[in-house]
């Protein structure tokens, strides 16, 4: 059996597996990848229920790559509940599809409620897909109403900006 704290660790990043698969729309395939953590630091409070990594975070699993300089995931009843990243600024990216352009966001603060499966991207926020793009100071999208609201309408106080190429501007 292993030592209590590598335990704790191994459940955690376990834990974490669960918070990462459902970031984003992704490929199927990555809930079945395994996650892999690289931070300067890592501390786990099984009293507070978080674990927070810090330093040059790198999380990746399967497609989803989230980079930031602090990550703090927090656990209610022994499951993810929300994971904050932060940094100047925090980034992800994930590829939706196969043969589909990466979707890729980044904030100050990028916060996933995993209940509701909602995704705050804040402070010089961008969400990009191709050469589309979201841009307020708050992004809010709800995987599950496949809703995403942006400035004003996610409670940001910024104008939202919105760039659209046609499909058929591609050069050959």
């Amino acid at each position: 059996m292993l030592p209590s704290k590598h335990s704790a660790l191994a459940f955690f990043t376990l834990l974490l597996l669960a918070c990462a698969a459902g970031m984003a729309l992704a490929l199927p395939s990555d809930k079945d990848a395994p996650v892999e953590i690289e931070a300067d630091s890592a501390d786990i409070d099984q009293k507070t229920g978080t674990t927070t990594y810090r330093g040059k975070v790198k999380i990746q699993q399967g497609s989803m790559l989230l980079r930031a300089d602090k990550v703090v995931i927090s656990y209610k009843n022994r499951k993810p509940h929300k994971l904050i990243a932060s940094g100047k600024p925090a980034k992800f990216r994930q590829r939706p599809e196969i043969n589909k352009p990466w979707v890729t966001g980044q904030g100050e603060r990028i916060v996933y409620n995993i209940n509701s499966e909602e995704l705050i991207l804040e402070k010089d926020a961008e969400l990009t897909q191709n050469e589309d793009s979201f841009r307020s100071d708050r992004i809010v999208y709800d995987r599950v109403k496949a809703q995403l609201k942006a400035g004003v309408a996610a409670k940001g106080s910024e104008r939202v900006k919105v760039v659209i190429h046609p499909q058929n501007a591609k050069s050959e």
